[in-house]
């Protein structure tokens, strides 16, 4: 028997009733995925570039003082109106891959020696020469002060600045350092060490009267030299780094005066114009001084390919100036 369609509606409408009636379970909350941290970027090694033991290191700021110091960085501080003269990285100051600065006008002057501690490795200023430079003060001549950073070290000297005192000095010192250890931050430059195999320590004076006086046939003792001039303080801290030595061999009416710098082979010759001199020893390489003047001596320069000497030699000795340089070239390869 067939039920009435209303009956059939009806049932349909209360099923609909109860389904709608039912709970729902809650949908599972998505997971939210934690994100990952950024990978770090790798800052890129440059690799320190290796200077030979005879090479010259690469020179701050690119031999340019102007690129360390303004004439008006200069006016700022000290007041006076000077013009930048020079720009060195000659000599010591070169080997260590440091650069000498001077700004003058009409008798004053100010100069700094900016060294890298790279070239400098352990060497420190002379302790007995520290207060000559630093602590007396002659603000009619000259004054020096100085200042380091972890990479460099500077030194000013101000020329002929009537009035100032110690404090004053190293102010200015301090104030002018801010300027160059800014601008040195600023300049990309490929850090360097120096490979020092080879070189020479202090000359030994005494044993090299010696071995001169058994060469030449002549009765030779030696001295410690030094400097005729007080040099600039960045000049004598850079000398220490270069083991710079001096020594006098002297007869009783002549001396012959030697001095020798490590690491410095890269600066002969000193000019174009010095001729080459033959030693007559393999390895050793000599030329005559051009730039070296006297009635009574003459100059020569020798390397064996990482160090360098000079000798001045007298012309009016019982032995002849060739004989006494060739002899010091056997004397030189024997400290190989």
């Amino acid at each position: 028997m067939r039920r009435p369609i209303s009956l059939a509606l009806a049932a349909l409408v209360a099923f609909g009733a109860l389904t709608a009636c039912t709970p729902q379970a809650e949908p599972e909350a998505a997971s939210t995925p934690t994100p990952k941290a950024p990978t770090p970027t790798p800052t890129p090694t440059v690799e320190a570039l290796l200077v030979g033991p005879g090479d010259k290191p690469p020179t701050l700021f690119g031999e340019d003082c102007g690129s360390a110091l303004s004439p008006e960085d200069v006016r700022r501080v000290t007041g006076a109106e000077l013009s930048l003269a020079s720009s060195d990285s000659a000599g010591q100051v070169g080997n260590v891959g440091g650069l000498a600065c001077s700004w003058e006008a009409e008798g004053t002057a100010v100069r700094i020696e900016i060294l890298p501690r790279a070239g400098l490795g352990d060497a420190q200023f002379p302790v007995d020469q520290a207060a000559y430079y630093f602590d007396d003060c002659v603000a009619e001549w000259v004054c020096s002060g100085r200042t380091e950073t972890v990479e460099l070290w500077l030194s000013a000297s101000f020329q002929y600045f009537p009035g100032t005192d110690r404090a004053q000095i190293d102010a200015w010192t301090s104030d002018l350092a801010g300027v160059v250890f800014a601008n040195a931050a600023a300049t990309e430059s490929r850090p360097w060490t120096r490979d020092r195999t080879g070189w020479w320590g202090d000359l030994d004076c005494e044993a090299l009267a010696g071995v001169m006086s058994r060469e030449l046939g002549a009765e030779l003792t030696g001295a410690k030299g030094g400097y005729i001039d007080p040099p600039l303080p960045g000049v004598l801290l850079a000398a220490e780094a270069s083991k710079w030595s001096n020594c006098y061999l002297q007869d009783e009416t002549r001396a012959l005066e030697i001095s020798s710098s490590s690491g410095g082979a890269w600066a002969l010759p000193s000019s174009p114009d010095d001729e080459a001199f033959e030693t007559g020893v393999p390895g050793i390489t000599a030329w005559i001084d051009s730039g070296f003047w006297s009635t009574t001596a003459a100059g020569y320069t020798m390397t064996d390919g990482v160090n360098m000497l000079s000798a001045y030699v007298p012309t009016d000795a019982p032995w002849s100036a060739e004989d006494a340089v060739r002899a010091l070239a056997r004397a030189v390869a024997d400290w190989q």
